[in-house]
């Protein structure tokens, strides 16, 4: 775990609930709020852990998705070739569209959750 990452600790491994469905709930409201401060006002540094701790959470949860909002949502690409240095000014489009697409996909499971459930969450405090 990256030390900037500790909002969940250890993975769960086993077959059945990781956390509770409020405690997930509660989670994916701190990160969506982490989210909508981040698209505000972008900074690195918090990007990257906001990053860590959000795909933890869902990795925890639904499974490994291998950055997903990044290659199948396409986001994040400047006008600039690949491989170039990124400007104060791309860099900030850079995280505020990362995080917007990352901050539909935290509602959509959090929507979901909300009005269905998962069969990783229990439904216990």
């Amino acid at each position: 775990m990256h030390p900037g990452c500790r909002m969940l600790g250890g993975m769960a491994r086993s077959g059945g609930p990781v956390m509770s469905r409020r405690e997930f709930l509660a989670l994916t409201d701190r990160l969506i709020g982490d989210g909508e401060a981040l698209v505000e006002g972008p900074d690195w540094n918090l990007f990257r852990a906001w990053l860590l701790n959000s795909d933890e959470l869902l990795e925890r949860v639904w499974g490994r998705m291998d950055r997903y909002h990044l290659a199948w949502l396409n986001v994040g690409r400047d006008s600039a070739p690949p491989g170039s240095e990124l400007d104060e000014p791309g860099t900030q489009r850079f995280i505020t569209e990362v995080a917007s697409a990352k901050l539909a996909v935290l509602r959509t499971m959090r929507d979901a959750v909300a009005r269905r459930g998962s069969s990783r969450l229990s439904d216990e405090e």
